[in-house]
């Protein structure tokens, strides 16, 4: 059992009850990797790890506001046991909520990526017998649950299925750092009052609600650790929601 997070710089490593409460709506984008192909073909592919960090943000708006971001990197690797294949995968997105930022790499060479409607397509080599790892980039905005409540959210599928199992290794990691630090910042703090809460007051009095459960915090990060998936589910759900004192 690993102790803490892998970070980006670092080479892949070879898993916490949630303490908030409350009750949110969701909404759904789809940052999962999935495979529009037979799947007697995929079965070949092995997805064998994956490692997908959230960074949250305030970026500065034009009038003096702070718009909520997400940043976005996935880093998925795979094996392939059979012959050389092409696979035309997607990512999908809310026809509402459109990338920022959107690009897939694969060893570090950018590939050719083709948006039909709110799906990203990829034709991905899988070559024979070699291993592969495919990096996803991508930006979007976050958007309110509900603005006259002020609180924000964001949701993402995480998906097991379709591959070869099993998945030796899943990571997800939230940072939540930037928005710590920029709570410390508001005006209500420096003022002569309180003094700025710890990172644990921030989760517990701020962020509402972190599914799924089973999750570690570290530092600034929330995060979690699947060995060895052969799960018949095919999809969780990895769910953040916090309050927006910034709007």
């Amino acid at each position: 059992m690993a102790a803490s997070p892998p970070s980006l710089g670092s080479p892949h490593r070879k898993r916490c009850d949630s303490f908030f409460r409350a009750a949110g709506a969701l909404l759904l984008f789809g940052l999962t990797f999935s495979v529009a192909v037979q799947p007697s073909l995929a079965q070949f592919v092995q997805l064998v790890s994956a490692r997908k960090y959230y960074t949250l943000f305030l970026s500065p708006g034009h009038d003096g506001s702070r718009e909520p971001l997400l940043r976005e990197v996935f880093l998925s690797r795979f094996r392939n046991f059979g012959p050389t294949v092409v696979l035309p995968t997607y990512h999908a997105e809310l026809p509402r909520q459109p990338y920022l930022e959107y690009r897939d790499s694969i060893d570090g060479r950018l590939l050719r990526v083709q948006k039909i409607g709110n799906q990203y397509w990829d034709n991905i080599r899988f070559p024979s017998g070699r291993p592969i790892e495919l990096r996803t980039d991508a930006l979007q905005r976050v958007l309110p649950r509900a603005p006259s409540q002020k609180i924000d959210f964001f949701e993402d599928t995480i998906q097991w299925g379709g591959w070869r199992p099993p998945i030796e290794d899943y990571w997800i990691v939230v940072d939540l750092g930037k928005m710590y630090a920029s709570f410390r910042q508001t005006p209500a703090f420096g003022m002569g009052g309180s003094p700025p809460p710890t990172f644990q007051e921030f989760l517990t009095n701020q962020v509402v609600r972190v599914l799924p459960a089973g999750y570690r915090v570290q530092g600034s990060t929330v995060w979690w650790h699947f060995r060895r998936i052969s799960s018949p589910e095919a999809y969780t759900t990895l769910h953040v929601e916090w309050k927006a004192w910034y709007r």
